[in-house]
């Protein structure tokens, strides 16, 4: 991304991307600049000449990837996923898109910043009985766009094979021996022979995305903070941050959203019903023949394949207070819902 971000680098994105087909940026003042562990944010106000486009936002976010993500063959997954499949589903559920660059290394995106407008609780504060619905309302409406579509396997690359999910998680379970060495008793005897029992097993959860039933675009990393809610309470929630789309079944987003961030007392109470109200939203959004109860069955089995995540982020060297909590709410998830029987 070109810095210090000027009327001229603005306009050029903006005119190559196709949302400024007339007139210019004139002026650009930066109102906030942040950044996180994959990006960097710049919050900005823009002002158009007037034979600009009236309906262009003058409050944007450019957003620039630290490092180009390895995912989906290579590709810049987010801008991707933007220039090639945000068009069909236009915002809400997602944020405007004004233009996806990808000839700067690792890209480009200008957003509409909707701050004005949306927010969500801060972290870790979870979010509101209503504002779930709005969350699960905004998965099932994307996942319903793409359910089963012919197109699927020519999105991403080549479809998962036995082979393929089966070396994956073996690659994981690699790590596992060495994962609780480094954590001796702070893991309980119980969690240690539940994570050898599932890495040794035969991996049928994984093994489930070998069945094209039911496989649709998911975000791939669904925690109730990557959605804006709407301030006023009312309204559909929008969902940012696509680095990690990818194909799989609906029930991952849940199983990501729910068991793995939410600490059981919460997940209890809220998951049976967010999980029946998903479903009844797919309904409405024309998804025919996939059952509750198979809905439900897949959850459990993603409820599984969460197990992972703790392991992969410390093969990472990401530090514990970013996934231990994780780790303790995926277990408890494992346990409640009597996945044994699935491995």
């Amino acid at each position: 991304m070109q810095s210090p971000i000027t009327p001229t680098s603005l306009s050029h994105w903006l005119r190559r991307y196709g949302t400024l087909p007339r007139g210019t940026v004139v002026d650009v003042r930066v109102e906030l600049e942040t950044e996180t562990a994959i990006s960097k944010l710049v919050f900005l106000t823009a002002t158009y000449s007037p034979d600009a486009p009236g309906d262009l936002s003058k409050n944007l976010v450019v957003k620039s990837a630290h490092v180009p993500l390895d995912v989906n063959e290579g590709k810049s997954g987010e801008l991707q996923f933007y220039r090639q499949l945000a068009p069909a589903l236009g915002t809400p559920p997602l944020v405007r898109c004004y233009a996806a660059i990808e000839d700067d290394d690792p890209g480009t995106l200008v957003l509409e910043d909707l701050r004005s407008t949306h927010d969500h609780p801060p972290w870790p504060i979870p979010p509101s009985r209503n504002q779930c619905e709005a969350a699960v309302d905004t998965l099932a409406r994307v996942h319903a766009q793409w359910w089963e579509a012919p197109s699927l396997g020519k999105t991403v690359g080549q479809p998962d094979t036995t082979d393929s999910l089966t070396n994956m998680v073996q690659g994981i379970a690699a790590q596992l021996p060495a994962f609780i060495d480094a954590f001796g008793d702070g893991l309980t005897t119980e969690s240690c022979q539940v994570l050898e029992r599932v890495f040794s097993s035969s991996f049928k959860p994984w093994l489930r995305l070998t069945d094209q039933r039911a496989l649709t675009i998911i975000h791939g990393d669904a925690h109730t903070w990557n959605f804006l809610l709407p301030r006023s309470g009312h309204g559909p929630a929008v969902l940012i941050d696509w680095q990690l789309w990818h194909i799989d079944v609906g029930a991952r987003d849940l199983a990501f959203c729910m068991a793995l961030h939410w600490y059981p007392s919460r997940r209890r109470e809220f998951e049976r019903p967010l999980i029946g109200y998903y479903h009844e939203r797919l309904v409405e959004y024309g998804v025919q023949n996939y059952s509750l109860d198979e809905l439900w069955l897949d959850y459990r089995r993603c409820v599984v394949r969460n197990l992972t995540i703790p392991i992969i982020f410390w093969s990472r060297g990401m530090k514990p207070e970013g996934w231990w909590h994780r780790l303790e709410c995926a277990l408890m998830a494992y346990r409640d819902l009597g996945c044994d029987e699935l491995i």
